[in-house]
């Protein structure tokens, strides 16, 4: 199996594991949602999204899952391995702190946060993810490239959430500027955590138990 062949393999096991079906035609991946087309990924790792026939949300869904990976293969394939874990690329390194991935053997890529030595012989205290995006935050929260104070997880953001869908429903007298940036703000958090409204909506469907985070 080639590089791209491999790429392609992750890309589309990491759109079935995030809702969208995947089936080939041609040489391409034809991606789509419910029934709807919503991307083609092409032979040589490229893509193209249909922009009439899906919402906003689940177009640029696809296109962040696939630009995500192929970053992270990318820096994949031309990182060296981590010394004292061989089977491990490094994908960036600051101060004592390394970002690397593995290849798994279950069609996805494994990523790591590690602290070295100084000698750079030994990692340790390691944090794993299966999502790339995560463990880049991760990585610039524990070098101290952000401030973990100004970042929120996803609970403190479904909480925001919840705060601003009650304020567009209980205080009618807001005018439509502020209602449209409300609906700006829910939606930006919905981009930042795209499993909330999947979780509200089996909530709602009694098809998972209530995780009892509410304002």
């Amino acid at each position: 199996m080639d590089d791209k062949e491999r790429f392609i393999g992750i890309l589309q096991a990491e759109l079935r594991r995030q809702g969208f079906d995947c089936t080939q035609e041609n040489g391409e991946i034809k991606v789509s949602k419910n029934g709807f087309p919503v991307a083609d990924i092409l032979g040589g790792g490229e893509y193209r999204v249909y922009r009439n026939t899906v919402n906003d949300h689940d177009r640029d869904q696809v296109r962040a899952i696939y630009e995500s990976l192929s970053e992270a293969y990318h820096l994949y394939e031309k990182g060296e391995p981590v010394s004292a874990q061989p089977l491990y690329h490094k994908l960036c390194e600051f101060a004592n702190y390394i970002l690397a991935a593995k290849l798994m053997g279950y069609g996805y890529m494994e990523y790591v946060t590690w602290q070295q030595d100084e000698e750079r012989t030994r990692v340790d205290v390691g944090h794993y993810f299966t999502d790339y995006e995560a463990a880049k935050e991760d990585m610039a929260v524990r070098c101290g490239l952000v401030n973990r104070y100004k970042m929120f997880n996803e609970t403190e953001l479904k909480l925001i959430r919840q705060g601003l869908v009650h304020l567009g429903a209980d205080y009618p007298h807001l005018t439509a500027e502020q209602m449209t940036n409300v609906g700006k703000l829910i939606e930006r958090v919905e981009i930042i955590v795209p499993s909330l409204r999947e979780r509200e909506y089996y909530e709602h469907q009694d098809l998972v138990a209530e995780d009892g985070l509410e304002i």
